[in-house]
């Protein structure tokens, strides 16, 4: 099922860039690796390296679409992840608003389908850029299937003085699990650089997720976006 990955990244990168000529739109998109692929702290390619690519249709009146991809080891079964998605964003002075829809699925060990609701505000201040936001899964999550989620995020993202191409960069998550399961806590911090479309990271990222996939540790990535 890894061919799903590509021929999806192939048929989209093949049909948007004719949709944009079609006018107002703009294609972007990137594909690179992990050494491992991690969701909210949880590593979902058994701590194996990963192959991760996105493309998306950006319109210039907010609206958007598309799909990213990886290929992971579940505990289930599942080599390949896809995420669709389509939202509206909206630029109000020094804020963002997005809100957005999502269908998470997961391929290869049997197909599973976890739609999710997301909403964020966002402000670059100049010294920093902060996003935060809630996510709802009404029917779970790979995690937790057949349990609603409601996941709050901030990030955090610090251009480092004298090193513009340098980027200090954070996250933290609480997930609220319903069916009376435990909550659960998810953090990042690490480094970004760019070298023209090129992004090389390290993040140490963790969880409180009791396990081997949840213990905490660090990942290197690297992301070519054109």
């Amino acid at each position: 099922m890894k061919t799903l990955l590509l021929a999806t990244t192939a048929l989209a990168a093949l049909s948007f860039p004719a949709m944009a000529d079609d006018g107002g739109f703009s294609i972007d998109g990137y594909v690179g690796g992990v050494s491992d692929y991690r969701d909210r702290g949880i590593a979902l390619s058994e701590k194996d390296p990963a192959v991760v690519a996105s493309i998306g249709a950006y319109h210039e009146n907010g609206l958007y679409f598309g799909v990213t991809g990886a290929s992971i080891n579940d505990q289930v079964g599942g080599d390949v992840r896809a995420k669709f998605f389509g939202g509206y964003r909206i630029d109000k002075g020094d804020y963002v608003y997005d809100l957005s829809v999502e269908l998470d699925s997961f391929h290869g060990g049997g197909d599973r389908y976890y739609p999710d609701i997301r909403a964020t505000v966002s402000r670059d201040f100049g010294i920093a850029f902060i996003r935060g936001g809630l996510n709802y899964a009404p029917d779970g999550r790979w995690s937790l299937p057949d349990n609603n989620s409601l996941y709050a995020f901030t990030n955090l993202e610090v251009p480092i003085p004298n090193v513009p191409e340098l980027t200090f960069v954070s996250r933290a998550g609480y997930d609220m699990r319903g069916g009376g399961r435990s909550n659960l806590w998810d953090w990042g911090v690490g480094l970004s650089a760019f070298i023209s479309d090129l992004e090389l990271s390290v993040m140490y990222e963790d969880s409180s997720l009791d396990g081997r996939l949840g213990k905490g540790a660090v990942t290197f990535g690297a992301k070519y976006y054109f």
